[in-house]
């Protein structure tokens, strides 16, 4: 039957599809998650190895992963204990993108947020429509701001925050009272993976709670929880705002 010289082909690549590439996808997850992971291995053995592999996370700090695009959680590790956590977010039907995301308790209680990056279109960044930062230009062309409280968000993004954000500026930020998340999308990286904790290290530094421990396995935080403090910046928003809800970084474990 002639049809058949037609149809064959495309069953074959529809078989090829759909059996190879997802097992090939998942094998270089798992050597990206290896290298992550040696990557965060201390120089020095200690009590911890480096992040350790856990099947549960916190409720009040995984529901933040819903307004991130949900999706079922293929691994997560321990960066400190009931403090903050690395989880790798596959896609389903809400989301199709993975995700990767650092979770974290905050010090006191914060504003609820979110900074996003202004999306690109034909080269120009859209209109932003969220809270302004008068005293930092640069950072409102490039990321947009939903919240209620502009003042308590321009005050809670310090310098240092701002600038780690700038350090990775395809991050997304959630704040929701004593809790946090970073996250950046795309396939699992390990240099990439590791540059999401160094900014999420900076961050904690500067909010996290019991003092902001380093999430790094080989830093003794001597002389990062005295960060100096930082003016607040003054901060204007648009008449119907949506709600959404380096300069001194920590030293990383090691460089990439």
């Amino acid at each position: 039957m002639p049809w058949l010289w037609y149809v064959a082909p495309i069953v074959v690549i529809v078989l090829y599809f759909l059996t190879g590439l997802p097992g090939r996808h998942e094998r270089r997850r798992d050597r990206e998650v290896a290298r992550f992971r040696e990557l965060m291995r201390p120089e020095e053995p200690g009590e911890i190895d480096g992040p350790q592999p856990t099947r549960q996370i916190p409720a009040e700090l995984s529901r933040l992963l819903e307004g991130l695009g949900g999706g079922p959680m293929l691994s997560a590790f321990e960066l400190h204990h009931k403090l903050a956590y690395v989880a790798i977010m596959g896609p389903d039907f809400h989301n199709s993108s993975e995700y990767q995301v650092v979770l974290a308790r905050l010090d006191r209680k914060a504003p609820s947020f979110r900074v996003s990056p202004l999306a690109l279109i034909d080269g120009q960044r859209v209109p932003n429509t969220g809270i302004k930062l008068k005293k930092d230009a640069s950072f409102t062309d490039s990321f947009q701001i939903d919240g209620t409280e502009a003042k308590r968000v321009s005050k809670w993004l310090t310098s240092r925050v701002r600038d780690s954000l700038r350090d990775l500026p395809y991050a997304w930020l959630v704040v929701d009272q004593t809790t946090m998340a970073l996250a950046i999308h795309g396939p699992v990286d390990a240099d990439r993976l590791y540059a999401l904790i160094t900014a999420a290290d900076s961050i904690f530094a500067e909010h996290g709670a019991e003092g902001g421990p380093s999430l790094f396995f080989d830093d003794d935080d001597d002389d990062e929880n005295g960060a100096e403090g930082d003016e607040e910046d003054e901060a204007t928003e648009d008449e119907a705002p949506r709600s959404g809800g380096k300069s001194s970084v920590r030293t990383a474990g090691r460089a990439t």
